[in-house]
């Protein structure tokens, strides 16, 4: 779902973690934080070649409410 360390990481309370990066959202959907190393090993024990593997970083900004969070 999103990079680790994602600001909806952050945000998860201990209570919502069900492994590691592993997280269950208040609806019940659940949201699964990969490392690069993590997600370049399962595409490469799935036969796939990596050329780049790196993460997208991004700020969300709120301007109503004058947040700027960081998006991975």
């Amino acid at each position: 779902d999103y990079g680790l360390y994602d600001h909806a990481m952050l945000r998860f309370k201990s209570g919502n973690k069900l492994g590691e990066n592993f997280y269950v959202r208040q609806d019940g959907t659940r949201s699964f934080f990969f490392s690069r190393e993590y997600l370049g090993g399962l595409f490469q024990q799935a036969g796939f070649e990596t050329l780049v593997n790196e993460y997208v970083l991004r700020e969300t900004v709120n301007k109503k409410e004058g947040l700027c969070v960081p998006r991975v």
